[in-house]
């Protein structure tokens, strides 16, 4: 069985990402508040900030997905939604891997496209277990392979 799962060290720059500016938007706030005069960079502080990292904060939540394949089966679970999608393999579409070469690599990332119109994206960067997925894919439905 293949489980492929965001990486620890995306996860944790991103929540990095996500604490500073969140403490900054906030901390910005209370200044403004206890002040008499306000800057123009205290508005856009808090107006870019907070609501940027709020949205990444949920993004991140609600978007952590880990994909187990095998057996036919290729099942998705979303623990914090507390949903679980199963699909087996006869139900993909199409698949497709991109390659994008970058300053510092190559970046990698499979798009899979189910009958019922729903898509599952991984990365290279992002997800364990990438180079099995794609390995799996080949062996099991090469045929729906896109270019």
């Amino acid at each position: 069985m293949i489980v492929a799962k965001p990486k620890v060290g995306t996860l944790f720059s991103l929540g990095l990402f996500i604490a500073i500016s969140l403490s900054v938007a906030i901390y910005t706030a209370f200044l403004m508040l206890a002040s008499n005069s306000i800057a123009w960079y205290q508005y856009a502080i808090v107006i870019i900030l907070f609501p940027l990292s709020l949205g990444l904060a949920v993004k991140v939540v609600f978007g952590y997905k880990i994909i187990s394949i095998g057996k036919e089966k290729l099942d998705i679970t979303f623990p914090t939604r507390f949903k679980r999608e199963s699909y087996k393999i006869k139900d993909i579409d199409y698949w497709k891997e991109t390659q994008v070469k970058t300053a510092t690599g190559t970046y990698k990332e499979v798009e899979i496209q189910f009958d019922d119109k729903k898509q599952l994206s991984l990365s290279f960067q992002e997800h364990t277990d990438y180079p099995k997925v794609i390995q799996y894919l080949k062996k099991k439905c090469a045929k729906k392979m896109r270019s």
